[in-house]
């Protein structure tokens, strides 16, 4: 099993359409087992993969253990949950889904004081902190764990980044998303600054590393790669390119990247996954359909030059799938 968090510190790059679509054509195509853990408290993932009915539902009646819910005994100070939160279907789509929870929001301040307890090698911190790697360690039997994510640098995302093996990161071509990168990377090395000085105070106090699920912790992520999105493309002698108003910031975006790339010790030339160019037309219509762009059919209100968008969708989703599955593999 690999867990992948799907994460940029901008708002509007398209991450959730990118995680469900590219959930669903490993699930489609490849016959991967997909869990999707929807982290964010706005909870878009689990309303674009899940019908409003059935969402609301569960919602509304709390007739199911919630991703919070995972919480509530270490805020008590009683160790971690015995039971895992309630697993969906996603009939459309094709994968499983641990619905998101609004209440999320709320254990930003939880997670944020037992930070500093995690700084001070205090076993509650490390709790805290750590509680979603353990509820991941205890999905074994999924190919796939991709966890949708808000945009910002807080405690809660902080906590989803330490508890993955990797993070994909969808961009977009504009100013914003380009010093988003820069602020994620000053971020990862405040973290894992962090995260070694607490683990070796740990170590000192307790007389042995902190473990998790029976294993050491350690900083652990992996950088899995990016997505170009929603960009105006043009096309020379039958290849796609950015037109020239977006060339000059995806170069910078590059440069960005290198040095992204430096810190994780990846190959730069590895981690380009693939592009997904404007498909605004159908993207509303999957969102109404809850189901992945590429599956999109007449009964889902697609006519005449939908079909053509749908058919393009379907290329990008499963060549990204492909470069996603042998970075990830190996």
């Amino acid at each position: 099993m690999k867990s992948i968090a799907f994460f940029n510190n901008k708002g509007g790059v398209g991450k959730t359409t990118l995680l469900c679509n590219l959930a669903a054509s490993l699930s489609i195509a490849q016959k991967k087992k997909v869990l999707v853990i929807d982290a964010d408290p706005q909870c878009n993932a689990s309303a674009y993969l899940l019908p409003d009915k059935q969402l609301e539902e569960i919602l509304l009646t709390n007739g199911h253990q919630s991703i919070d819910s995972f919480y509530d005994p270490v805020r008590k100070g009683e160790g971690y949950a015995a039971g895992i939160p309630t697993i969906f279907r996603s009939e459309r789509f094709e994968v499983d889904v641990i619905v998101g929870d609004p209440k999320l929001s709320i254990r930003e301040d939880l997670l944020a004081t037992d930070w500093a307890a995690t700084r001070n090698g205090e076993h509650r911190g490390f709790q805290t902190t750590f509680a979603l790697r353990e509820l991941i360690s205890r999905l074994q039997d999924y190919d796939y764990i991709m966890v949708d994510m808000g945009p910002s640098l807080g405690a809660l995302n902080r906590s989803v980044l330490l508890a993955v093996d990797y993070f994909l990161m969808p961009l977009s071509v504009d100013i914003f998303s380009m010093m988003a990168v820069s602020n994620i990377l000053k971020s990862f090395k405040n973290w894992k600054f962090s995260l070694e000085g607490a683990l070796a105070r740990y170590d000192a106090e307790e007389g042995h590393s902190y473990k998790a699920r029976g294993a050491d912790v350690s900083w652990e992520l992996q950088f899995a790669g990016y997505v170009m999105q929603q960009y105006t493309a043009k096309k020379k002698e039958g290849v796609r390119q950015a037109v020239d108003a977006f060339e000059n910031i995806i170069s910078k975006q590059k440069q960005e990247l290198e040095e992204l790339c430096r810190f994780f010790g990846c190959d730069s030339s590895d981690v380009n996954l693939g592009e997904v160019p404007t498909l605004s037309s159908v993207v509303p219509l999957s969102q109404q359909a809850h189901a992945p762009i590429f599956d999109l059919g007449a009964k889902d209100g697609i006519v005449g030059s939908h079909y053509i968008r749908v058919e393009e969708a379907g290329g990008f989703y499963h060549a990204i799938a492909e470069k996603f599955s042998q970075r990830i593999d190996g």
